[in-house]
């Protein structure tokens, strides 16, 4: 069954959302207690979680990766607060959609060799991601140390000692997620008519840093759950599935127009580019 219907001030007048009565009335199930009396939003943070969403099984569009030699890029680097120029290690990671990605890593780790392992540590986890979250995403800079990532329009920033913390608790791929909604979908809609207008519907958010932060951090924190409930629920505990339905019933229709159900999560942008010489190892057409 198809439904439709208007939430807040203009919502869904441009998306087209199939689903926001449902999701209403999802929310309407829950326990009282969860709409009347619980105002806090029920999780801290994403990041924080330990929600194995995307897999390391889960398949992979990534191609190949090949080696662009040595180039200057201007990085914001978190450690010392500034963007420097550095002579950047840099692969190219092509994806059976179409998309690419360069992929730059800071010289500090030394050798093109040491560069190379770094890189693939994120090349396949990265063709992972539903296809228009990849689509936003031209570059991807890896630093060394022990600081957050952070993600503007069409770049993310990452550092590998955080991303040896993800990995031991299986949150690479979904902090990749994060980052991705930053670089893809931020400038086009988390300031949006219609996204404003589901933050006001909802009147809650999803999780205290979302809070903190309503007009850069929602969206990245909210599609992450939202994902997890719309293509993975087997992957999602009930309660917290409730919990979030509860909390953001007209964003997770807001997200599921951008992310349908009945739609794949990775569909072909352009014809893909082979690389002149795959040097990942990891074979091609991981995708099927």
């Amino acid at each position: 069954m198809i439904f439709s219907m208007r939430l807040g001030r203009k919502f869904n007048s441009k998306h087209g959302i199939a689903s926001a009565v449902l999701w209403a009335m999802l929310a309407s199930a829950a326990p009282a207690t969860a709409q009347t009396t619980v105002v806090a939003p029920p999780f801290g943070d994403t990041a924080g979680t330990v929600f194995d969403i995307i897999q390391t099984s889960d398949p992979s569009t990534l191609s190949c990766v090949e080696d662009a030699g040595r180039g200057m890029r201007q990085i914001w680097d978190k450690r010392v607060d500034g963007e420097p120029v550095v002579n950047a290690y840099l692969f190219m990671a092509r994806y059976s959609d179409g998309s690419n990605i360069e992929i730059a890593i800071n010289p500090e780790f030394g050798t093109p060799e040491a560069a190379l392992t770094e890189a693939l540590r994120y090349a396949r986890p990265l063709g992972q991601l539903p296809t228009s979250l990849r689509a936003g995403i031209n570059t991807f800079s890896v630093h060394g140390g022990r600081k957050g990532f952070h993600a503007g329009t069409g770049g993310i920033v990452v550092y590998a000692e955080t991303t040896d913390n993800r990995l031991g608790y299986n949150h690479l791929e979904e902090s990749l997620f994060h980052e991705s909604v930053h670089a893809s979908w931020d400038a086009q809609h988390r300031l949006s008519e219609d996204w404003v207008a589901a933050q006001e519907s909802d009147a809650r958010f999803l999780t205290g840093y979302g809070a903190r932060s309503p007009e850069r951090e929602d969206l990245a924190e909210t599609a992450l759950f939202a994902y997890a409930i719309l293509h993975y629920p087997e992957r999602f505990p009930p309660a917290d599935t409730a919990d979030t339905v509860a909390a953001v019933p007209a964003r997770m229709a807001y997200i599921e127009a951008l992310l349908p159900t009945d739609a794949p999560i990775h569909y072909n942008l352009r014809a893909p580019i082979d690389c002149a010489q795959d040097i990942s190892g990891l074979g091609s057409g991981q995708d099927g």
